[in-house]
């Protein structure tokens, strides 16, 4: 498969890479772009009396895509701080609302990391909202100021929000990595920030929908569905790590070490034959690394399809040329429990194997179950 192949089936866009790292952008988020954009866009016009609609429709564009560059620049603040902390991001995905940005391995370390790193996104949300707010009132232009005072809310939006104390906000991760850092017990964090994550469903349902039940009126149909999208990832996220919901207490027993399958890791100029050899002597999996940097992988299956598609001597051909990409989902530190689960989950929709790294090295691989 070719790197191209691999975005494709990843079901979404890549626009660059920033420190090898890809950046992403999901489908979905133009689909919630037009729906924010028809939201805003009696408001703008409103705001705007006497423009023509072209006018409007620029500042509506401009702020809708002005969000994008604020998520984006939330996920990097967690790239960065990470890196600076010794974990190197590997993937940045966006979405218009939020992101998340996924780390190698680090075999050093800390839970007090990890609340650096997690509160680093709302940080940078309301540094913009605090040089937005302090440059409103140079807007050379009416259409200016509406889409810098939008931005502005947007970003201290985002900011609060995100810093929230509940999972799987930014301030979930933190609360949970502090409770972890403080008493050395990681379940206990993760379950505290999942009672925030309820905590959090609550506030929603309370601000968008019961409160203006209670005061006679009826929520607009806009409110609602933002409220669902908004509550329902934090409630399901929450309850599972709870324990709550069916096949919890069946993941909590997973070990993922007891499922692997032994991996080979040869170099890129290794010869395809040789890979071969590997697998037929009882490897599940063929890394193909550069070093400390893996460039794809190859398995049964994968030597079959080559097989078939009538490739020259397989002594004349490097497995370097030949490799799978390695989405960054199919590879977890994760080992034990509902985060193994998720990793598990995650990798079948990338790729059929899902590689296990402890303590900085390659230690197994599990079939994800994909064809």
């Amino acid at each position: 498969m070719t790197a191209s192949a691999a975005r494709r089936r990843s079901d979404s866009w890549t626009l660059f890479t920033l420190g090898g790292a890809p950046v992403v952008v999901a489908p979905t988020s133009l689909l919630l772009g037009l729906l924010i954009a028809g939201s805003w866009y009696p408001l703008v016009s409103s705001a705007l009396a006497g423009y023509s609609p072209a006018i409007v429709l620029g500042t509506v564009a401009a702020t809708v895509l002005g969000v994008g560059v604020s998520v984006m620049c939330h996920e990097f603040a967690h790239g960065a701080v990470g890196a600076l902390l010794g974990r190197r991001p590997v993937r940045y995905e966006l979405y218009l609302w939020g992101g998340r940005t996924s780390f190698g391995p680090s075999s050093r370390w800390r839970p007090w990391k990890d609340v650096l790193t997690s509160l680093a996104g709302p940080a940078v949300n309301l540094a913009l909202w605090a040089v937005g707010h302090g440059m409103l009132d140079r807007a050379s232009s009416a259409p200016v100021y509406v889409a810098a005072w939008a931005l502005t809310w947007v970003n201290l939006a985002l900011g609060v929000f995100n810093a929230l104390p509940g999972l799987p906000l930014d301030g979930g991760h933190a609360l949970a990595a502090l409770v972890e850092q403080l008493s050395g017990r990681r379940r206990m964090g993760q379950r505290v920030a999942a009672v925030g994550g309820l905590a959090v469903v609550v506030g929603i349902a309370w601000r968008w929908v019961l409160a203006p039940l209670l005061a006679g009126a009826r929520p607009d149909s806009f409110s609602l569905i933002l409220a669902v999208m908004v509550a329902w990832p934090i409630a399901t996220t929450s309850w599972r790590v709870l324990g709550l919901g069916r096949g919890t207490r069946a993941a909590a027993r997973l070990d993922l070490r007891a499922l692997a399958r032994p991996v080979a890791v040869v170099g890129a100029e290794t010869p395809l034959v040789t890979a071969g050899e590997q697998l037929d002597a009882g490897a599940g999996l063929v890394l193909v690394a550069d070093g400390a940097r893996i460039l794809g992988t190859l398995d049964g299956p994968a030597l079959a399809e080559l097989e078939r598609s009538g490739l020259p001597d397989a002594t004349a051909v490097t497995v370097g040329q030949v490799c799978t990409v390695l989405p960054a989902a199919a590879v977890t530190t994760q080992m034990t429990g509902q985060p193994a689960a998720d990793a598990l989950a995650r990798a079948r929709t990338v790729s059929r194997w899902l590689v296990l790294v402890e303590g900085g090295r390659v230690t197994g691989a599990v079939p994800t179950g994909a064809r």
